[in-house]
């Protein structure tokens, strides 16, 4: 189990999660662009307008304890990285970022 942080729907509250096996790569990931976020000082309506995602799509895929929740796209990954102006690698959980390196 991982223990992460979850932002609501403007960016800025954090709540823990705990991550299942099945998953867990899906929300390292959400967890590392949420992190960026507020380093960033990006809310989800803003990272929305600046990548062209749209903030649904956005929401399920940031918010992986809900049911309707899904992957990112390797394109929508890489246009959150651009917009967050921050490697690509950045955002990956560790041991993909070491197959990918």
């Amino acid at each position: 189990m991982v223990a992460l942080v979850r932002l609501d729907k403007y960016g800025t509250h954090m709540n823990k999660l705990t991550a299942r096996a099945d998953n867990a790569p899906d929300i390292d990931i959400a967890n590392r662009i949420m992190n960026a976020m507020v380093v960033k000082g990006v809310n989800l309506k803003a990272l929305a307008d600046d990548t062209g995602i749209s903030y649904s799509t956005l929401r399920r895929s940031l918010h992986q304890d809900r049911p309707d929740r899904r992957s990112f796209t390797f394109r929508e990954f890489h246009q959150i990285s651009a917009a967050l102006a921050v490697q690509p690698s950045t955002l990956l959980p560790d041991q993909l970022a070491e197959r990918a390196a």
